[in-house]
């Protein structure tokens, strides 16, 4: 999570949602701050303190961005994520049947935000924000594959069966009504 107590905003960054260029960008243009180590657990438990969703005390009161994306997308991204980045070497069929609870809910991020930003239309949305003007600053893409063959290979990879998108359909329901 990231602050800015000047403007008592503070960004929630949901997995998979274009938030580590949204993070950069906030920090680099607008005096926004991790709020603590980004890898420590959460006091509250149960996700790391760059993922929280829930505000802690001394922020009560600061309004919330975030940002969401197409849960369909999202979940290629995370799957994409875990090939490429953290070498997991199994089939889009396998992984979907048995990692869905890894990746939390945009509406558990989207529950109490003042601004919801959608990443497919993200250089237009941020426009929302009280603080932002012309010129916009550009956001970086970050956290894209160096490696645009293996990038492919992987993407062709994807397979969405019936089955498969019933379950991302049900485990990610509340986020398609974003």
């Amino acid at each position: 999570m990231l602050v800015n107590r000047r403007l008592k905003m503070v960004f929630m960054h949901a997995p998979k949602c274009a938030g580590l260029a949204l993070s950069h960008w906030l920090t680099e243009h607008y005096g926004f701050s991790d709020y603590a180590k980004p890898d420590e657990i959460c006091p509250e438990g149960g996700v790391i303190e760059r993922h929280r969703y829930t505000l802690p005390d001394d922020c009560r009161g600061y309004e919330i961005i975030t940002c969401v994306r197409e849960p369909f997308e999202r979940w290629e991204s995370f799957y994409l994520y875990y090939c490429l980045q953290l070498g997991v070497n199994e089939t889009f069929d396998a992984f979907t049947r048995t990692r869905l609870d890894w990746l939390p809910l945009q509406s558990e991020y989207t529950r109490s935000a003042a601004y919801v930003l959608r990443v497919d239309q993200l250089d237009r949305e941020v426009l929302q924000l009280p603080f932002v003007g012309h010129p916009v600053p550009e956001i970086p893409r970050l956290n894209v594959s160096r490696n645009a063959a293996e990038y492919e290979r992987v993407k062709q990879q994807i397979e969405w069966t019936a089955e498969l998108r019933a379950l991302v359909s049900q485990r990610f329901d509340s986020d398609f009504w974003i």
